[in-house]
């Protein structure tokens, strides 16, 4: 099978209007393809979120991918209003021959990374990440995602309803669960209470809450939180929760390093509610 480089130079959109019938028309328009073999090009969208595949439907053209010829711009009509859509571009050649997707747009708020610029090379180390602060009707908090393996980045999602254990988590955990059933050991068998008596008994409930209090030592400070992951290709992976900053500046990166980075804003009140950045990247110099 036939395979293309980059094919598609850029990708706009314009909201074209909204119907009164409680339905959205959207124009979208790109450049052409560099490429001589290019005979067509296929528009893929998706309602709700950015992630593939973009497989959707309900446009009076057609479900997603909607397949426009040569032209280089088309509108999406009957689309429902107030819901957000993302999109992307293809070019093709034939049948067997597709490029991969253009950028994401969406007819909706996204992130836009500002700086490092994408492509950006001989970055420092301590560089600054910085993006686009959400509108005013946007109640939201951010997730900065960056590391050296693309993939990992941009499959990267955040979890509100299933926080990570962290290491003061389980401590604290297993001596309850333990002083719970030691508790009553004792208060179901005599001989238990016998055994210990109530120095030991004293003695145990003092361990038991020295060790509860070391397990929920640390913490607190910041409410910026960083955890890094570590793969068998020694590829690493940064999560930052940075509330309702729009910048963070790491110290954490290697010299001659390229970086993927995106960000996740999180609605305040529907933490399902997430508007995702596109992927960039940038290579830090020799220091």
């Amino acid at each position: 099978m036939k395979s293309f480089q980059i094919l598609i130079i850029s990708f706009l959109i314009i909201v074209n209007s909204i119907t009164v019938a409680f339905s959205q028309d959207i124009t979208l328009s790109w450049d052409a393809s560099p490429t001589t073999e290019v005979t067509g090009y296929k528009v893929y969208y998706k309602q709700g979120d950015m992630n593939y595949p973009f497989d959707g439907t309900g446009a009076y053209e057609g479900d997603s991918p909607v397949d426009v010829g040569p032209e280089l711009s088309t509108t999406l009509t009957d689309l429902t209003d107030g819901l957000n859509y993302f999109f992307s571009v293809t070019a093709y050649a034939d049948d067997s021959a597709e490029s991969s997707y253009s950028n994401i747009v969406s007819n909706g708020w996204l992130p836009a990374l500002l700086i490092p610029e994408n492509g950006a090379t001989n970055e420092p180390i301590s560089v600054m990440f910085r993006w686009e602060t959400a509108p005013s009707e946007y109640d939201v908090s951010y997730t900065l995602f960056y590391g050296t393996n693309q993939d990992e980045v941009d499959s990267a999602a955040v979890f509100p309803f299933l926080p990570p254990i962290t290491k003061h988590h389980l401590p604290i955990t297993i001596v309850g669960i333990l002083l719970v059933l030691m508790l009553f050991g004792i208060q179901s068998r005599n001989q238990t209470k016998r055994f210990f008596g109530k120095r030991g008994l004293l003695l145990t409930i003092i361990v038991g809450g020295f060790l509860t209090a070391c397990g929920s030592s640390g913490g607190g400070g910041s409410s910026t939180s960083s955890h890094s992951v570590a793969t068998p290709e020694e590829s690493v992976l940064y999560s930052v929760a940075k509330e309702d900053s729009d910048y963070h500046q790491a110290y954490d990166l290697e010299p001659s390093t390229t970086y993927y980075w995106k960000v996740v804003a999180t609605d305040a009140t529907d933490p399902n509610l997430t508007y995702e950045s596109e992927v960039k990247n940038f290579t830090t110099g020799e220091f």
